[in-house]
């Protein structure tokens, strides 16, 4: 089975992957180090380990709810149609996902595949990373560790893995302060979320994934899953900003953007 992988800032799936020892070895020493000298995860961390909740207790009420024989027949419908799991992801691992996204909905590096059809790859990433954030809410970023050395990283880590550089001045928006860049992953797919905090409007993201063909579009608006998004294409890459801010101020903010990044 491979390790999961996972990069800063570290939540409790990779938390307790790490303590599990299902934490890829590269990660696992990037994640020792940190834990050396960041307090807020080595607290964590160390509830986790010696946490005795009774958590089959505290879940009873939702998981009675759950229309759980439906759930396992076509969960298992699905893994008997899958000859494997994508590389990183081991079955328990995907059913333990499946539970927590639905249940909690923060902190998966992994993007479940759409419950509808749509037109083009393009179209399904832009339509989860939708999905994704409608899942935010401010106290999402309550506790998130904006360091500079964090969002440093972040930015390597969108050079390394989609070959975009990109520094923290072209990232800065009015009335919006930069929470945290971390790499999300559809499938083969690395995708590269920047999160901001807005004044107003709470929680937006602007989400970089690599296009197979290059090509130039302006920035057009729609609506998925209660969520306004702006995106464009430039530069082998679609650009995708998501929030709750009205339609007309995230295009705004999606055009300076724009013109940061050329």
């Amino acid at each position: 089975m491979k390790s999961l992988r996972f990069t800063p800032p570290y939540q409790d799936d990779a938390i307790v992957a790490w303590l599990d020892g299902e934490m890829d070895p590269n990660d696992a020493r990037v994640f020792a180090e940190q834990l050396a000298h960041d307090e807020r995860l080595s607290a964590r961390t160390e509830e986790l380990k010696t946490s005795h909740q009774d958590y089959q207790r505290a879940f009873a009420p939702l998981l009675e709810e759950a229309p759980s024989a439906q759930m396992e027949e076509r969960l298992e419908t699905w893994l008997a149609n899958t000859p494997a799991p994508r590389p990183g992801v081991s079955r328990r691992a995907l059913i333990a996902a499946s539970v927590s996204f639905l249940l909690i909905g923060s902190g998966l590096g992994y993007l479940a595949r759409p419950s509808v059809a749509l037109h083009t790859e393009n179209e399904r990433i832009r339509d989860l990373e939708a999905q994704y954030m409608s899942l935010y809410s401010a106290e999402t970023l309550l506790d998130v560790d904006s360091s500079p050395p964090l969002i440093a990283r972040g930015i390597v880590r969108t050079a390394e893995d989609i070959g975009l550089k990109v520094s923290e001045l072209q990232l800065a928006l009015a009335d919006a302060e930069l929470k945290m860049i971390r790499m999300l992953r559809y499938e083969s797919t690395a995708i590269a979320q920047i999160v901001w905090m807005h004044a107003d409007f709470g929680p937006m993201a602007l989400c970089i994934s690599p296009l197979e063909q290059g090509d130039v579009t302006d920035i057009s608006n729609e609506q998925r899953h209660g969520m306004n998004v702006a995106w464009w294409r430039d530069r082998d890459y679609q650009f995708v900003l998501i929030g709750r801010n009205p339609a007309t101020q995230l295009k705004a903010s999606a055009r300076q953007l724009q013109l940061a990044l050329l």
